[in-house]
């Protein structure tokens, strides 16, 4: 049953055949999503001694950029779930949310590349100091000194974050597109059927009620008075 005339049709779940942009657009959304949670778990940033070869890694997850992109995926997936049982103007906008949420996972993965080498400080963070001196026996003072000549060095799971961000700018871009069009579809169709509808509509039968508001007055009839003596 239609809905009544002025009322929006209750969103219920998409089943239709999935068109190559919209597939395009959810594919790459949620294998964007995939890839910024793999690159959380693994190493961002590894700091050694430039005298030897042992060095300790940190997650991503352990970081609060790490931290930060982790969430966007999250809410990526949870938003293209969502988006399956929504009108069109609905999910247009949430394909614009998760754009930004590919963005900021994305920039928050940069700005870690970008200041890790010269920002990232392991001598003040107690974790790293006792595991590299549990790793070369010697003291924390002594690790500490020797941090002066540390070597920082850049994992690759921030890159892995970045792609998978951009792949979910991607993805979000071409979700928009396939709403807008799926719109302007529907609302030419409407149309086209409000205009067949009145090309084919019946004409008025005899009987029916015409548009005079006034009926015409019987001619006088034979025999009839028509003067007043």
């Amino acid at each position: 049953m239609e809905p009544p005339g002025g009322m929006e049709a209750e969103p219920r779940m998409d089943a239709s055949a999935p068109s190559p942009l919209r597939l395009a657009g959810f594919g790459l959304t949620a294998l964007g999503a995939l890839v910024i949670g793999v690159g959380v778990v693994l190493t961002w940033v590894s700091v050694g001694l430039s005298s030897s070869q042992g060095n300790v890694p940190t997650q991503g997850i352990d970081t609060t950029q790490g931290k930060i992109a982790l969430g966007c995926a999250i809410v990526t997936l949870i938003l293209i779930i969502v988006s399956r049982i929504t009108s069109d103007a609905a999910r247009a906008v949430l394909a614009g949310v998760v754009v930004a949420l590919g963005a900021f996972a994305t920039g928050a993965a940069a700005m870690f590349i970008r200041s890790a080498p010269t920002n990232y400080n392991p001598a003040n963070d107690p974790a790293i100091v006792a595991q590299l001196a549990t790793l070369f026996g010697q003291t924390p003072d002594q690790i500490r000194a020797a941090l002066s000549a540390e070597v920082v060095t850049v994992g690759p799971g921030a890159w892995i974050v970045m792609v998978g961000g951009l792949m979910v700018i991607v993805g979000g871009v071409l979700t928009v597109r396939w709403a807008a069009r799926l719109s302007a579809d529907r609302a030419a169709s409407e149309e086209d059927a409000i205009d067949e509808a009145d090309e084919y509509a019946e004409p008025p039968h005899d009987g029916d009620p015409t548009d005079d508001p006034m009926p015409a007055m019987p001619d006088a009839q034979d025999g009839d008075e028509t003067s007043f003596d």
